[in-house]
């Protein structure tokens, strides 16, 4: 439990908690501009948690590809793993492009309720739907090859 506990925070918790805490931290500054550039919603309302996608799904493509080179057990459903990541990865590309090109303004408040609230930041909703996929498939990876 505790190698599990180390890995997850290491490996899938802090490159998704450490740029939001970084944000916090600059909240602290006198730093001139829009306070709105200072929320946490800023942070990832775009799609920006594609790329931590990438990153993740990534890695674990690695970790299978060095089991599979190095004749180590593979798992059955490691092929079905591996075409899922490649899925999700694609998908966050898009997600991130689409983000980075079109930016999604700030709702000013939470009226509306959730429905509205995840249409208007869907890509955050979407990349955030396929950061747990991709987390998941890299935890299960992981500790399916672990020796």
């Amino acid at each position: 439990m505790v190698v599990f506990s180390g890995w997850f925070l290491v490996t899938i918790m802090a490159p998704l908690t450490l740029p939001v805490i970084g944000l916090l931290v600059l909240r602290l500054l006198p730093i001139p501009g829009p306070p709105s550039g200072l929320k946490v919603m800023t942070t990832v309302k775009d799609g920006q948690l594609g790329w931590a996608v990438i990153a993740m799904g990534a890695s674990a493509i690695y970790e299978l590809w060095g089991a599979k080179e190095s004749h180590k057990f593979v798992p059955g459903w490691g092929g079905g793993a591996l075409g899922a990541l490649i899925f999700v990865m694609l998908s966050a590309i898009l997600v991130a492009a689409c983000g980075a090109a079109f930016s999604t303004p700030l709702l000013d408040t939470a009226s509306g309720g959730a429905k509205a609230w995840a249409k208007h930041y869907k890509l955050f909703v979407f990349s955030a739907i396929m950061t747990t996929a991709a987390a998941f498939l890299y935890t299960c990876i992981h500790f399916s090859l672990s020796p």
